[in-house]
């Protein structure tokens, strides 16, 4: 298990990696990446299993790699907040937003994404595809006392290094960020799901700038067992409700079909 220090500060990317009531999916999608981790990356995991049921015997030891048991049940907002944290401390610049369902295909080359969002201070975000994932970017408004809007987005693209990267202002979360724009608008750990929207709509109204490209892919599991569907089904009365009474509106999401 490796320590914060100073040591760590030579990492260029922490990936935030979260997992909840799947351990199997999670053995499966971190063993995904361990084979491209290196000295320019470092793997922070949050696990919000119950103490002693979660994967810690399997990843305290593994390089490059450290695993943080994370309270029962603390949330997606407050599992991201905590491993970005240590990421700000560590000195990482970046950070990539990835989960238990997500699986690695490749070596992933981000040294072209950093360039694109080192050209200019306002470029926070750039999302990545997800493989057998829903379509989701778009654009977002908030049209009040109804519902968030989701437009198709007709924004420029830009080339850059013959990578074509979409203007946008909501993605999946799969991406690579600058770590001070997820210090500078962290999620809300009160929504421990339904946290997406308010997460881009918010970070819309700041200087940051999200963009999105397939150069880089990864493969989406779809899998939810028994136990973890009950916590997961939350989000469609629970958490819908919180973002509703966050914004005094009555519906949720609409948006266009790509």
């Amino acid at each position: 298990m490796e320590t914060i220090g100073k040591n760590m500060e030579s990492n260029k990317i922490a990936i935030i990696y979260t997992t909840f009531l799947r351990n199997k999916l999670s053995l499966e999608t971190i063993q995904s990446i361990q084979p491209y981790l290196s000295e320019k990356m470092i793997l922070l995991i949050g696990d919000q299993n119950k103490v002693g049921q979660g994967i810690n015997h399997k990843y305290t030891n593994c390089k490059h790699t450290i695993y943080y048991e994370l309270p029962f049940d603390c949330g997606l907002s407050y599992g991201r907040n905590y491993l970005v944290q240590i990421a700000q401390k560590m000195g990482i610049k970046y950070c990539l937003l990835t989960a238990d369902s997500i699986k690695f295909t490749e070596k992933y080359n981000f040294d072209p994404i950093i360039n694109f969002l080192e050209e200019k201070e306002e470029r926070g975000i750039v999302g990545f595809e997800l493989l057998d994932r829903q379509y989701w970017v778009y654009n977002i408004d908030l049209i009040p006392g109804l519902f968030f809007k989701l437009t198709k987005n007709n924004l420029k693209v830009v080339n850059n290094q013959e990578i074509q990267f979409t203007g946008c202002e909501v993605i999946t979360n799969f991406f690579l960020a600058k770590t001070k724009c997820l210090i500078d608008n962290k999620w809300d750990n009160e929504l421990k799901l339904a946290e997406h929207e308010d997460f881009f709509w918010r970070l819309k109204q700041t200087k940051y700038k999200v963009f999105w490209t397939n150069y880089i892919k990864a493969q989406y599991i779809n899998q939810k067992n028994t136990e973890y569907n009950k916590y997961r089904r939350r989000l469609y009365y629970e958490f819908k409700q919180k973002l509703q009474q966050k914004y005094s509106i009555t519906g949720w999401l609409q948006y266009e079909k790509r």
